[in-house]
């Protein structure tokens, strides 16, 4: 298990002074170019990098599904939300050595051995080098595990309605055979729980983002596509 203090210098590794994040340049492996590493955004004197922002997308590590094809601005308003609530909770819950253990090679087997690798090889990192970012992905889901546990209801409209407005012209759209309705009626449940359930997490950081000191700098923001 992480005790305080490593968990204090996985976290603090990153709070390194402000002024010294603004400008620096870093060379990816192998490929000859310079890639500029900027400051994207502080939150609360947390500082956030363009490097932070192509891991995570690099090896989506943002909650939810497929966070490669987000914008630039929705992943970091995303990785607002998780810092703010890791600020707000990390003494509270702890993550083992071994549940980080498990997530990367979760990671990894999702990935693919050859595309893990050549990720990391583009970033210059190597497997241990994810272990902040894999550490801030377990808190954050066990926080909105315990803090958003109850079943949300969904009424069988609801469920109707997604089925005729969504899962059947997705299906249709993908060239596939929709399934009855009685079919996915379970999946379908639990795509609408989970949506009412991001919506009470980000009712929950606009709150957390009331009482933070966020700044978020456009410069190094364009920088990055």
């Amino acid at each position: 298990m992480f005790n305080k203090a490593t968990r204090e210098k996985i976290y603090g590794a990153r709070r390194v002074g402000l002024l010294a994040l603004l400008l620096f340049m870093v060379i990816t492996p192998g490929s000859g170019q310079e890639l500029l590493n900027c400051l994207v955004a502080s939150v609360d004197n947390i500082p956030v990098t363009w490097f932070d922002l192509e891991v995570l997308k690099a090896f989506n590590l943002l909650p939810g599904m497929n966070n490669e094809s987000l914008a630039v601005e929705d992943r970091l308003e995303k990785y607002i939300d998780v810092l703010l609530v890791l600020r707000l909770t990390r003494e509270q819950l702890q993550v083992t050595s071994e549940e980080v253990g498990a997530e990367l090679e979760r990671l990894k087997t999702r990935l693919g051995a050859e595309a893990f690798g050549s990720r990391c090889q583009a970033l210059g990192l190597k497997p241990e080098d994810l272990t902040g970012y894999l550490q801030d992905k377990i808190l954050f889901e066990k926080v909105i595990g315990t803090r958003f546990n109850q079943r949300l209801y969904v009424s069988l409209k609801e469920i109707e309605d997604y089925y005729q407005q969504v899962y059947l012209p997705e299906q249709k759209a993908a060239g596939q055979t929709p399934a009855e309705l009685v079919t996915v009626l379970d999946e379908i449940e639990a795509r609408l729980q989970n949506k009412l359930r991001e919506e009470r997490v980000k009712e929950w950081t606009r709150e957390l983002r009331q009482r933070a000191e966020i700044a978020i700098f456009p410069e190094c923001l364009k920088k990055i596509r």
